[in-house]
């Protein structure tokens, strides 16, 4: 959920991508990532498993001006997408407040597609997030693929229901940021019009259980393991086109009217000169330190949670023999 640091007169907004193994998702993060026009941004945080990542920065969009006085800091996620790791994909949706769905546009991944989308709701759920009011975008990525779907029939099937929906090649940076773009403008306008997006009538959270490894075989990905690694970001070189390092990565032909209601700074102004601020990047710090640490402390807390689960089932097991 939203977070406001009065201290640092600070909000924080936690966006969260979502979908299919190798849809793209963490080629949207580290093409962001590598954006020079998003320079204040914090360290990229790697979890990784054996066939995916769970990729994880903040950063603070300087051409979104504040809301109500308070800076807008955006904290973005993956998640990985084999079905084998749900747990790590409930815990990354914590708190969220919003998801872009990455659809893999060919056609031979519907069924990927529609089995994902629904364990994204179902994880929602289970999260107390209503599918109904939390922003969601959808991109339909790969559109530089042959034997791709087209836009209709891929709304129809996933039944976007109006929600926004951006066509893009992520691996050569179209319609990354327009993605992000869309996605910001919906989490602002959810809190400009105070959306209240908790399911009450489900059950209260208890601790995520990573002790589930459904699908896990020894032929096939094998068990997950984490660890906390900072990557480096892409060389700026690598990014095609080169209009994708021109742009403003929140500019916009037609100022959606989520962004001219919700912001009280003209969004597109020039920012002005940066003054460096000791002070306030100490905090900055000390927070992104303070969310690896509750990372690192949920992840450990499951550990245990699934060993003492391993102990019991072993001496149960010797009972019975």
């Amino acid at each position: 959920m939203v977070l406001i640091n009065k201290a640092i007169n600070e909000v924080t907004v936690k966006l969260v991508y979502y979908g299919p193994g190798l849809c793209g998702k963490t080629t949207n993060l580290e093409k962001i990532y590598a954006n020079p026009k998003l320079d204040n941004k914090g360290k990229m945080i790697s979890m990784s498993t054996e066939t995916d990542r769970t990729l994880f920065f903040d950063f603070m969009p300087m051409e979104l001006g504040t809301i109500a006085g308070q800076k807008v800091r955006v904290q973005l996620y993956t998640v990985p997408g084999q079905v084998f790791y749900d747990a790590t994909r409930k815990l990354v949706l914590r708190g969220a407040d919003g998801v872009v769905f990455v659809a893999d546009s060919q056609n031979t991944m519907r069924d990927s597609n529609l089995d994902s989308l629904q364990n994204l709701y179902t994880n929602l759920r289970l999260n107390r997030l209503d599918p109904d009011k939390i922003a969601i975008v959808f991109q339909y990525n790969k559109r530089d693929l042959p034997n791709i779907d087209p836009v209709e029939t891929m709304n129809e099937y996933l039944k976007a229901d109006g929600r926004p929906v951006v066509e893009a090649a992520a691996k050569e940076g179209t319609g990354v940021t327009a993605t992000l773009r869309a996605a910001v403008a919906k989490i602002l306008d959810n809190l400009k019009n105070n959306v209240d997006t908790t399911l009450y009538d489900q059950p209260e959270l208890a601790a995520p259980d990573m002790s589930a490894r459904s699908g896990v075989t020894s032929s096939s990905a094998g068990t997950p393991k984490f660890s906390m690694k900072n990557v480096a970001p892409p060389p700026s070189a690598a990014l095609e086109p080169a209009t994708f390092v021109d742009e403003n990565p929140f500019a916009v032909e037609a100022e959606p009217s989520a962004f001219a209601q919700a912001i009280e700074d003209d969004p597109f102004a020039e920012p002005a000169a940066e003054v460096h601020d000791a002070n306030a990047e100490h905090a900055e710090l000390e927070a992104m330190l303070a969310n690896a640490r509750a990372m690192i402390a949920s992840l450990e807390t499951a550990l245990e949670r699934a060993r003492d689960t391993e102990k019991r089932l072993a001496a149960k097991l010797s009972t019975n023999g």
